[in-house]
């Protein structure tokens, strides 16, 4: 058996079975009948919340520099790739033409981020091929896959990953992320899921306002200007905060106060007088660099009475753990965070994959067709050759009157006659027997068509 039996693999009949000997006629079976080719699938290879900590999909993915564009390079097997990385999980999404070669070299460069001191992250590796990748990458697009189900965030951080991207993303790969951010907007619009849900910020500062008491009037110093720093300045001004103040470690902080006000910005030097004047911090970095360090808080807090509750919800930590020590420190983080999201509403769960469904199979359905548009091109190029050469023949012997309205006629008859056979493509197309069609075009008018996508 090799290491590859031992990932956990979605997308087979039973919708998430693990199986010990993966096999890739059964691949081959199973994505043709969901209308893919296996010999060109959609893989999905990555961790989430689910099975690893915060601070380790953290770490991944602070060594994840030029992951993407390293496969895309270095597997001639895989045509195209995008990371998603993000608070809630660390997944790389391929669009390849050898299932197990990609995923092998996907896995070998994950293992490399993470050894030598995350070597347990390589058996939690979760593999998703076809529908299920496509399924996957829409739920999580939803909302439906994160810590707190229908947070907002998580749309934006989905664009953002394509946008990272646009060096080593496929057209199927742009088509996937386009369609799952098609069905997001499906579902924040025909559902009540994003009020089912919160997000990681308003669930962090409940956890605040029932241990410590209500946000009116108090004192917040955000620490950092990442993806969460403008829902929590919205969530700190619908809770009555008193003043907030920014301090950013890579020099934001006054370009985010004048786009967020009524928030301060603080400079480098006023760190410790903030952290002395605070009620609450909230950190939202978007770096792995720390400012709060343990001798700097102590040093901040000496001679204050009251507790200072610290909301990291930054990815990689901006607080070490050391700080809980603290007497008089209290450290709320991603992973507590999750433990205390709230559970979702069935009713509006329901609802959301039901939408999600019908995106999966529209993009099947879709994409299927697309499997046929190398033999459609090949087809109505050969008949427009046949045809440009009668218009011209018809321009040198008739007038250009006569010429005009004949190449009208031949065009629309050529147009009439090519309509039912590319429809007839795109069908067979989505039932795997393209290939029927290619040598029928070989063999009737000499016309070779290569596999494409």
């Amino acid at each position: 058996m090799n290491d590859l039996s031992l990932l956990r693999f979605r997308g087979w009949p039973d919708g998430g079975s693990r199986l010990r000997c993966p096999v890739l006629e059964a691949l081959t079976i199973l994505n043709r009948s969901r209308g893919y080719d296996a010999r060109v699938p959609l893989i999905h290879l990555g961790l989430s919340h689910r099975s690893v900590r915060s601070a380790e999909l953290a770490a991944l993915s602070d060594r994840a520099g030029g992951l993407a564009a390293r496969l895309v390079d270095g597997q001639a097997v895989v045509r195209g790739a995008v990371l998603l990385a993000t608070c809630n999980r660390f997944e790389l999404y391929m669009d390849a033409t050898e299932f197990h070669s990609a995923v092998d070299g996907a896995r070998n460069l994950i293992r490399d981020l993470a050894d030598p001191d995350l070597p347990h992250i390589d058996p939690a590796l979760a593999v998703y091929v076809g529908d299920g990748a496509v399924e996957h990458l829409f739920k999580v697009s939803c909302g439906l896959d994160s810590m707190v189900v229908g947070e907002h965030e998580i749309a934006g951080q989905v664009r953002q990953a394509l946008a990272d991207s646009d060096a080593t993303a496929s057209p199927v790969l742009r088509r996937l992320f386009q369609a799952a951010l098609t069905t997001s907007k499906a579902v924040a619009s025909g559902t009540t899921l994003g009020g089912a849900g919160r997000s990681l910020a308003s669930v962090g500062l409940d956890l605040i306002a029932r241990r410590f008491g209500s946000f009116g009037g108090r004192n917040v110093l955000l620490q950092g200007t990442g993806a969460y720093a403008g829902v929590v300045v919205a969530e700190l001004i619908r809770r009555d905060a008193g003043n907030i103040r920014v301090h950013s470690g890579t020099g934001r902080a006054a370009a985010f106060a004048q786009s967020h006000p009524p928030v301060v910005p603080v400079h480098a030097s006023g760190l410790p007088d903030s952290l002395r004047w605070a009620d609450v911090v909230v950190c939202c970095s978007g770096t792995s660099t720390r400012q709060l360090t343990v001798d700097l808080l102590a040093e901040a807090r000496r001679g204050r009475i009251e507790p200072l509750p610290i909301l990291d919800l930054a990815l990689a930590g901006d607080v070490p753990p050391e700080v809980d020590q603290l007497a008089d420190v209290v450290l709320i983080d991603l992973d507590e965070v999750a433990r205390h999201a709230p559970p979702e509403r069935a009713a509006a769960v329901v609802a959301a994959l039901g939408i999600v469904e019908r995106g999966v199979a529209t993009f099947r359905h879709t994409e299927g067709g697309r499997q046929a548009d190398p033999a459609v091109t090949a087809m109505r190029a050969y008949v427009s050759g046949i045809i440009e050469a009668e218009v011209q023949a018809s321009e040198r012997r008739h007038s250009p009157e006569t010429a005009e309205a004949v190449a009208r006629s031949l065009r629309r008859v050529s147009n009439a006659l090519l309509h039912t056979p590319s429809v007839r493509a795109a069908e067979l197309a989505r039932t795997g027997e393209l290939d029927d069609y290619r040598n029928a075009l070989h063999t009737l008018f000499g016309i070779d068509v290569e596999a494409g996508r």
